[in-house]
């Protein structure tokens, strides 16, 4: 995903994907004590910055999130002090200095509810991907085991996209497993771009959003050009 600024790509009420790197790709989320951490500062302060958390998978040197936003300024806000508590406390618990967070989180957009679903599953397939595990239950740090199997998460608001799947919430788990399972069955292993795009969805809209970006980028281009020849034609004359 080309580097934006987050009010040129997201909107308020916006359903997201974030994720970030650790610094350098080394291993700062490896162990439970550092998922556990950042589990509970995403649970003290997500109400405060009004943002909802669907589902999430804490991997090694990276975390996945999808959720709603309902002020995008707040979003940022929310992950700015997170992340900072983040790296602060996790340094001075294995007694370490520098960077934790490689760089900004990116936060591409989801356009639809079967498209959220499609980044989930992502999500839920990324300790397989990775050859963590054979099955996405026998990995702990996943919103897999609320959707799947009913289990208790504090964290999470119920999708939209999963709340859908039926009338009960045995026949949502149900459904939800079953189409894990399915894609299980097909060996899903191929690269999906859900985190290198701004925004996820329909062809179409996609396509349309990006051609509000390249507006965007111009009419910003012409601005800084605008600017430079106010302030230093000035210095000039």
């Amino acid at each position: 995903m080309p580097t934006l600024p987050r009010y040129a790509v997201l909107s308020d009420n916006s359903t997201f994907h974030i994720t970030w790197q650790c610094h350098n790709k080394s291993w700062l989320m490896q162990s439970d004590g550092a998922k556990r951490l950042y589990y509970n500062l995403l649970l003290k302060y997500k109400d405060r910055y009004r943002v909802q958390i669907y589902s999430y998978c804490f991997m090694s040197n990276h975390p996945h999130l999808t959720g709603r936003c309902e002020d995008k300024k707040l979003l940022s806000d929310l992950f700015r002090i997170v992340n900072s508590l983040f790296a602060r406390i996790l340094n001075k618990r294995i007694k370490r200095r520098g960077q934790v967070i490689m760089d900004r989180f990116k936060s591409p957009v989801i356009h639809a509810e079967f498209d959220h679903l499609q980044v989930m599953f992502y999500i839920d397939l990324n300790p397989k991907r990775a050859g963590l595990v054979k099955h996405p239950k026998e990995y702990k740090w996943t919103s897999f085991h609320f959707y799947a199997y009913g289990k208790d998460d504090p964290l999470l608001t119920p999708a939209p996209s999963y709340l859908n799947l039926g009338d009960s919430a045995s026949l949502r788990r149900k459904n939800y497993l079953l189409m894990v399972q399915e894609i299980l069955k097909n060996d899903w292993k191929e690269k999906r771009p859900y985190s290198s795009v701004a925004f996820i969805g329909n062809p179409d809209w996609v396509q349309g959003r990006l051609e509000q970006l390249k507006i965007f980028q111009r009419l910003q281009r012409q601005s800084w050009k605008t600017r430079f020849i106010e302030r230093f034609g000035k210095m000039a004359s």
